[in-house]
C-alpha cells in the first residue's frame, strides 16, 4: 500500500493518492468546523484578540483530531455495532495505514498553521516566538483548549449550541 523512504510515505498508485488527500481535505474541513462551532458558543465579552481566538480554535482543532484518531481503532462493540458488522450493512473499514497517513497531512497543515499564527502574533507583539513569554502564552491557550474540549467533545455539533452544557464553556474560558 504505502511505501516508506526516509520517513515520508509514498503510495503506490495514483488513485490511493488521491484518495487520502480527499480524505485529508475531508478530515480537515470536520475538524475545523467543530471548532468553529466551538469558538461560536464561547462568550463575546472575553478578552481574545483575533489571533488568540484562531490559534483557540486550532488547538481545539488538532485535539479533535487527535480524538478522532484514537477512536477509529476502537471496534464499535454496541449491540447495534455487532449486529452491522455480522450482517454487513456497513462498509469495510479503512485499513490503519491509510487512516494513519490520512491523520498525518492534516496534523501537519495544522502544526503549520499553529505556528505561523503563533509566529505572526509574537512578531506583530515584538516578542521572540521562542521566549518564555510567548512560549508560556501558547501553553495557556493550549491549555485552555483542552479545558473547553473536555467539556463539549462527546456532544454532537449539530446539538452543541442548544446542549446545557455549553454555560459552562464561560466559566472555563474566563
Amino acid at each position: 500500500m504505502l511505501r516508506e523512504l526516509d520517513e515520508i510515505y509514498i503510495p503506490t498508485n495514483e488513485r490511493q493518492l488521491r484518495r487520502i488527500q480527499r480524505r485529508g481535505d475531508e478530515l480537515d474541513r470536520i475538524v475545523r468546523n467543530w471548532s468553529g462551532a466551538v469558538i461560536d458558543l464561547l462568550p463575546r465579552g472575553l478578552p481574545l484578540n483575533a489571533d488568540e481566538t484562531l490559534l483557540l480554535s486550532l488547538f481545539l482543532a488538532q485535539q479533535r483530531r487527535l480524538n478522532m484518531l484514537m477512536d477509529s481503532g476502537i471496534p464499535d462493540t454496541s449491540l447495534l455495532g455487532v449486529v452491522k458488522r455480522s450482517l454487513l450493512f456497513e462498509a469495510p473499514a479503512p485499513d490503519q495505514e491509510t487512516q494513519r497517513a490520512v491523520h498525518r497531512i492534516v496534523s501537519t497543515r495544522l502544526d503549520s498553521d499553529i505556528d505561523r499564527t503563533a509566529t505572526f502574533f509574537c512578531t506583530d507583539h515584538g516578542l521572540a516566538p521562542e521566549a518564555d513569554p510567548a512560549l508560556d502564552w501558547r501553553v495557556a491557550i493550549r491549555f485552555m483548549a483542552q479545558s473547553i474540549y473536555s467539556r463539549v467533545s462527546n456532544i454532537d455539533p449539530k446539538k452543541i449550541a442548544t446542549h446545557p452544557r455549553r454555560f459552562e464553556l464561560a466559566i472555563v474560558a474566563r
